[in-house]
């Protein structure tokens, strides 16, 4: 069968546990109740999850069990189809996707912190949840947010940047602030565009010697008031600021972080370190300084709305793209792992 065969797609499956993926043709999905079914127009490639189960990274081998797989979990399009019960939402409109499911009825849930929910689920993660790495994707109603006239390629970074914008929500920023950010990859650069939208008083970007040529001039490009490589600033900052966003997921930068934040300041936590080992930080410093810690993981529904509105009165294409063909999607995993772009993506339903 090929993906012109009516009821049938194409899509991108992790069948063995090896590097690479396989194009085949599955069942085009069907919406249930209370779901909705997106024509999939521009899905992530995330360094953290996408490229190393791509790559049979260590660390993703607990999903051998449950190959082959279907992933893909920040991704835009189209509504498609809806399922019976669903209201307030037409065919044709452009969404983004929020990937994270809670419970529904825990605490943290009616609170609104689906993402902190201790029995969430991810699209495109979760062995039950099949991602976007295809055509079509089935995802529920609550899921969705209408993005206007945004591009979907700034739909998929609208989840970095409202990753971004719930970090800023849960820290005591007030515009006038000074920032810093620790890591100019794609949360980094998500959290420079929310500083600037927020009207931060300076946003200071600290990046790697591999940073030096393409992320931290882009980050200049998007409204950082100064760059600088780590190595170069001997583990301190020139002057002290208000909030430091950690966003490289570097244990090195916290170094940068316990001696770079004013008294009193605030350090929020959004990078997510991988593996095993344990991570130094010199709490001393930060009780003796009265320096607070915010950790953020995921989004809220306020940060998705903040993200988009700032999506719409900024120009992200800066840290968009490349995007390539799911036909071509080899070339888009050697374009992440080389770093060719910030947010790369593929365009399945197109």
């Amino acid at each position: 069968m090929t993906a012109n065969d009516p009821g049938r797609m194409q899509a991108l499956l992790k069948k063995h546990p090896k590097p690479g993926m396989s194009l085949d043709t599955v069942p085009i999905p069907e919406p249930g109740p209370g779901e909705v079914r997106i024509r999939v127009e521009s899905v992530g490639i995330d360094g953290g999850a996408e490229a190393l189960i791509y790559d049979w990274h260590e660390s993703k081998h607990h999903y051998d069990d449950d190959l082959p797989q279907l992933f893909g979990h920040e991704f835009a399009g189209t509504v498609d189809a809806t399922g019976q019960n669903v209201e307030s939402v037409a065919t044709g409109t452009r969404v983004a996707v929020e990937p994270i499911l809670g419970c529904g009825h825990c605490r943290l849930c009616r609170d609104g912190a689906f993402s902190i929910c201790p029995d969430r689920r991810i699209i495109g993660l979760h062995p039950d949840l099949e991602g976007a790495l295809a055509k079509y994707a089935i995802v529920p109603r609550d899921s969705i947010y209408p993005i206007g006239s945004l591009s979907p390629e700034a739909g998929v970074f609208l989840e970095l940047l409202g990753l971004a914008v719930h970090g800023f929500e849960r820290s005591d920023f007030e515009p006038g602030d000074s920032v810093a950010i620790t890591g100019p990859g794609p949360v980094g650069i998500g959290a420079l565009v929310a500083a600037v939208a927020g009207g931060a008083g300076s946003v200071t970007v600290v990046g790697a010697e591999a940073d030096r040529d393409d992320r931290l001039p882009l980050a200049r490009e998007l409204g950082a008031t100064r760059t600088v490589v780590a190595d170069e600033i001997d583990g301190e900052l020139e002057t002290e600021v208000d909030v430091l966003i950690e966003a490289s997921g570097h244990a090195d930068s916290l170094s940068v972080a316990s001696s770079s934040i004013r008294r009193g300041g605030e350090l929020v936590q959004i990078g997510i370190y991988h593996g095993d080992g344990t991570v130094p930080v010199d709490l001393t410093r930060f009780v003796r300084r009265g320096v607070s810690v915010t950790t953020v993981y995921g989004r809220r529904d306020s940060s998705w709305r903040r993200a988009i509105a700032i999506g719409k009165n900024t120009d992200l294409s800066p840290a968009i793209g490349p995007s390539f063909p799911l036909s071509e999607y080899e070339a888009g995993f050697d374009a992440a792992r080389n770093r060719e772009g910030i947010k790369i993506t593929l365009t399945p339903g197109r």
